[in-house]
C-alpha cells in the first residue's frame, strides 16, 4: 500500500504523548488547547483525526488512517484525569479519536463554562499575595487572567469596541492586582492609583517590583517609599 508522502510513518511516531496537565472537570478549555498544540507539534495530519471522520473502509488509505486513528485514540487517554477517564472507558462506544474528542467537548465544553468562568472572575478579585514572593505572586494572577481570556474572550467586532472593551479589561486587572498585593506595598498602591492616565498591571507590577528591589538596597520599608521612587519606577 503506498504511504502518503512527506509524512511520518506510524512506527516513526512516539505511542506516549504527555502534556503538562491531565483534562479535569475544571480545566477543559485550557487541556483542549494543550493537546491541541502537542499533537499538531507531532503531525498536522494527526490533528485532522480531532476533527474529520475516517475515509471509507474500502479505501485504500483506511488501514493506514485507522493505524494513526489509533494512535491519536491513545493520546487523548494518556491525558484524561482517572477520575474521569470512565467516560473513555467504554471503546465500544467511542470507535474513532474524533467521536471521542467531540464527546469531550459536549461533556466540557458547553454549560459548565459560564459557571467556571465565573468562577475564574471571583478568584481574580479574591486572590491575596498573603506573604508569597512578589514574583511567584504575579505568575499566579496571570495565569487566572490567561485562563479568563481564553473562556471570555473580547467579543466586539469594531475596532473603537475591541479598543474600549481591552482598556476596561486592563483596568480591571490593575486593580484586581493592587487589590491583591499585601499590606505593606499600601504607599505604593496609593500613589499608582493617582496617575492619569492608569498604567497598566503589567506597568504596575515593574514599578512595584523596582520600587521593592531598591528598598531592599537601601535597607527602608515601604512605609518609608518616596513618591519619587514610585514614579521613577513607573516611568521606568
Amino acid at each position: 500500500m503506498a504511504l502518503i508522502p512527506n509524512r511520518k510513518t506510524p512506527n516513526k511516531i512516539c505511542l506516549s504523548l504527555k502534556i503538562s496537565l491531565n483534562l479535569n472537570s475544571q480545566n477543559y478549555a485550557l487541556w483542549a488547547r494543550m493537546i491541541r498544540v502537542a499533537i499538531g507539534g507531532k503531525s498536522k495530519a494527526l490533528l485532522n483525526h480531532l476533527t474529520t471522520n475516517p475515509p471509507e473502509r474500502t479505501d485504500e488509505k483506511y488501514e493506514q488512517w485507522e493505524q494513526d486513528d489509533l494512535i491519536v485514540f491513545s493520546w487523548l487517554i494518556q491525558n484524561i484525569e482517572p477520575a474521569i477517564a470512565s467516560i473513555a472507558s467504554n471503546l465500544t462506544e467511542f470507535h474513532t479519536a474524533k467521536s471521542l474528542w467531540d464527546a469531550l467537548v459536549i461533556t466540557y465544553s458547553s454549560g459548565k463554562d459560564k459557571l467556571q468562568t465565573f468562577d475564574l472572575h471571583v478568584k481574580a478579585y479574591e486572590f491575596k499575595q498573603n506573604g508569597v514572593p512578589l514574583e511567584d505572586f504575579w505568575i499566579v494572577i496571570q495565569g487566572i487572567w490567561g485562563e479568563i481570556e481564553r473562556r471570555d474572550p473580547n467579543p466586539m467586532t469594531c475596532a473603537t469596541d475591541i479598543t474600549t472593551y481591552n482598556k476596561i479589561r486592563s483596568e480591571q486587572k490593575l486593580l484586581q492586582f493592587l487589590n491583591a498585593l499585601d499590606c505593606k506595598y499600601d504607599p505604593i498602591k496609593r500613589e499608582i492609583l493617582r496617575w492619569d492616565p492608569l498604567p497598566s498591571a503589567e506597568a504596575a507590577y515593574a514599578a512595584v517590583r523596582k520600587e521593592t528591589a531598591h528598598q531592599t538596597i537601601l535597607g527602608t520599608n515601604s512605609g518609608d517609599s518616596s513618591n519619587q521612587g514610585v514614579a521613577a519606577g513607573l516611568a521606568a
